[in-house]
């Protein structure tokens, strides 16, 4: 090879180098952000932007929180976090032995953040919390909740019309407690509700097949995180449709695991008629 060819190669390899090293830099200003679930860290990457912070979760989204076992690698991530932003009640949150002074505790009063409406109401009192915590970042934060809220309203909007066009309006239901309150924000009628597998007896179930025989309920609906198969029994026993939705957002969001949710009890109503 000549001295010139040499040279060029040499200068090339530099210049990607150096691009190379510019696209991998990390961000010192950045900060790290550690949710309870997939559900918080949602919310919270869409109000602060990924140059601002790096946002994850502890919780699996397909895991149940009551019965999840905190790892050392959490207790790790935990302390390295410069914030921590858990849902009240949460027991494992209880034993990863978060800082009080970086720790962010929200409250979702017993309404679910599934359902489109309270998503949003979550979101303003998160987004409120967030501009408290980084005042320089406010304006911005509330421009990206603004956004978020309005593709919140458009989609479900899309998804309410799809619900009505299938006829969901007071079709009569049994559902895990979990997935009541989304049930009801799709139009069904839920006439019972049972809690945890392992908190049904045997006369849960004898009560529970009585009211769906009595009141002609269409699909039987379980939790995935607190157990997919709790109601198996009841809706093969009633002849009806069983199906499993999910009350944390998938590795694809809040807005696709609605959608799943939806298109999941579309397809059981059609395939129950």
């Amino acid at each position: 090879m000549s001295g010139r060819a040499l040279a060029l190669l040499t200068a090339l390899c530099v210049l990607a180098a150096a691009s190379g090293c510019r696209r991998e830099a990390p961000n010192p200003s950045r900060i790290d952000i550690l949710t309870s679930d997939t559900l918080l860290a949602g919310m919270t990457a869409a109000l602060l932007s990924p140059e601002e912070a790096h946002v994850s979760s502890i919780l699996p989204p397909a895991q149940c929180p009551g019965h999840y076992d905190v790892k050392l690698s959490d207790i790790g991530r935990v302390r390295a976090a410069a914030l921590v932003i858990s849902m009240r009640g949460l027991p494992f949150m209880e034993k990863v032995e978060a800082e009080r002074g970086k720790l962010l505790v929200m409250d979702d009063g017993g309404r679910s953040w599934m359902v489109p409406e309270e998503h949003i109401r979550g979101l303003g009192l998160l987004g409120g919390e967030l501009a408290h915590r980084f005042p320089r970042e406010r304006a911005r934060i509330e421009r990206r909740r603004l956004a978020y809220e309005g593709e919140v309203v458009a989609q479900s909007s899309v998804l309410r019309e799809e619900l009505d066009r299938a006829g969901t309006a007071g079709v009569p239901v049994i559902a895990s407690s979990m997935q009541a309150q989304t049930l009801r924000w799709m139009g069904f009628e839920v006439v019972a509700e049972y809690g945890r597998p392992e908190a049904i007896s045997a006369r849960d179930i004898v009560r529970l097949s009585r009211i769906a025989a009595e009141r002609r309920i269409r699909m039987v609906v379980d939790n995935l995180q607190s157990g997919p198969d709790a109601g198996r029994l009841i809706a093969e026993g009633a002849g009806v449709p069983h199906v499993v939705l999910s009350n944390f957002p998938s590795g694809e969001g809040y807005l696709a695991t609605l959608r799943a949710n939806v298109s999941a009890v579309v397809a059981a109503l059609g395939a129950g008629r």
